[in-house]
């Protein structure tokens, strides 16, 4: 399970990596805001991972799962923007 936690983080990390270093201002303010925007977009995994472990359910965890969907679902939506960013970038570099 652990290893599944740590490939969505780091699977989610990439988007905001690349977006960083992709804008043309890099100020502090705009890296502060991506990384905000990692922190929420694992929180909701993170905190039901932790619970996990805390509670150690016997029976099956929903909340685990639907924790773990979330974080997935946020992912992709973060891919998907950052898909938008580079389609968009590249039209501006090509209408130059």
């Amino acid at each position: 399970m652990i290893a599944i936690v740590f490939l969505t983080l780091v699977i989610l990390l990439i988007p905001f990596m690349f977006l960083s270093k992709n804008s043309k201002k890099q100020t502090i303010k705009r890296k502060s805001l991506l990384f905000l925007g990692y922190i929420i977009c694992a929180a909701s995994m993170i905190y039901v991972v932790i619970d996990d472990r805390i509670n150690d359910y016997e029976d099956a965890n929903i909340g685990l799962g639907l924790g773990i969907f979330l974080t997935w679902g946020l992912t992709a939506c973060v891919y998907l923007g950052w898909c938008i960013f580079s389609v968009m970038k590249a039209i501006r570099k090509a209408n130059k």
